[in-house]
């Protein structure tokens, strides 16, 4: 990199416009605003998670042109396992701007002692793909987001199971007819969370989020209360399925986590919440749904093909090992 016409510095709170009009230009159908980016960091931010960010700067116009992060998952949380990104303007790539950040990521993994980097990039973008496998990169799944175009005529008719499953003893409700803001709610659909999310596929092994972090999305920029379908049986919820706000695209909802109790699988219950989603969606004038979707949940995957969804684009999830004779828990093995 050219350091009379760049320079690296820490990431700021004035640096999330910039942030998020750079990954728009890297991920145009999968874009977030300021708003959403420094929300989602601060809900998960805890005492002792790491979470280091810097921004190249271009000298002559002061514009933000790439950016590095390296961080550990609230989800798959290990103190010595990392995701990192590194995102370059198109227009300035070819210079040397991501080998210098990636410079200074392995730099920070190192003074972490870390064992374990993960990171993913886009299956259309050869450069970034032939750049991380020279770093010693491995593939390990892939991420497909799928696009439901709600205005096709040729979409599969859904199956109103309402009266089948009512009669089984299933209720079906929304977050908004519940009170989202009642804290018996809070605690029902966080239990639902707690055992549905650790079935989904991840890098790395599940770690619950907690339930001070949890709630913190009840103030998120993209929240939906009336786009969040739950099923119950009682007061308990067993399925949910949620939509958000695609506050960049206003046609379009994204649909977020969609889970079932392990005991009340195979009933169609997703499926239904999914329908009820659809109708809500098209009552709204929405046209299109956008949804991402683990290579390994084949299951989800399924449902979302059979409702009309198609691949859009993929993204391939890389993981490299750097201290090779560590196990998972990065205890060293013995000799």
């Amino acid at each position: 990199m050219d350091t009379e016409s760049y320079f690296v510095r820490p990431f700021t709170d004035r640096d999330y416009e910039a942030s998020s009009r750079i990954d728009a230009m890297v991920n145009p159908e999968f874009t977030f605003t300021a708003k959403e980016q420094r929300h989602w960091e601060e809900q998960f931010s805890t005492p002792g998670r790491i979470e280091e960010k810097w921004v190249v700067q271009e000298r002559a116009t002061g514009a933000i042109v790439a950016e590095g992060s390296m961080s550990q998952s609230p989800f798959s949380f290990h103190p010595r396992k990392f995701w990192t990104h590194v995102v370059v303007d198109p227009a300035h790539r070819g210079r040397g701007i991501g080998r210098a950040l990636a410079a200074l990521l392995e730099s920070e993994a190192a003074s972490h002692q870390a064992i374990c980097l993960w990171t993913n990039i886009r299956w259309d973008d050869p450069r970034s793909l032939e750049f991380v496998r020279r770093m010693g990169f491995v593939e390990k799944r892939r991420l497909w987001m799928s696009t439901l175009d709600l205005s096709r005529t040729d979409l599969p008719a859904a199956t109103d199971g309402t009266v089948r499953l009512e009669s089984e003893g299933i209720r079906f409700t929304t977050l908004a007819a519940e009170g989202p803001e009642r804290p018996e709610v809070r605690q029902r659909l966080f239990d639902l969370l707690s055992e549905t999310a650790r079935d989904v596929p991840r890098m790395g092994d599940f770690t619950p989020i907690t339930f001070e972090q949890f709630v913190r999305e009840f103030d998120a920029p993209s929240f939906l209360p009336e786009g969040g379908f739950l099923a119950a049986v009682g007061e308990t919820y067993v399925a949910m399925s949620n939509f958000e706000k695609h506050l960049s695209e206003k046609d379009c909802f994204r649909v977020g986590f969609t889970g079932t109790r392990a005991a009340y699988r195979g009933r169609g219950i997703a499926s239904e919440l999914k329908r009820r989603a659809f109708e809500y969606a098209r009552g709204k004038g929405a046209r299109y749904l956008r949804t991402v979707n683990d290579s390994l949940n084949l299951p989800m995957w399924a449902i979302n093909e059979k409702q009309g969804f198609r691949r859009t684009i993929e993204w391939i999830d890389f993981e490299r090992q750097l201290r090779p004779d560590e196990d998972p828990s990065g205890t060293p093995t013995p000799a």
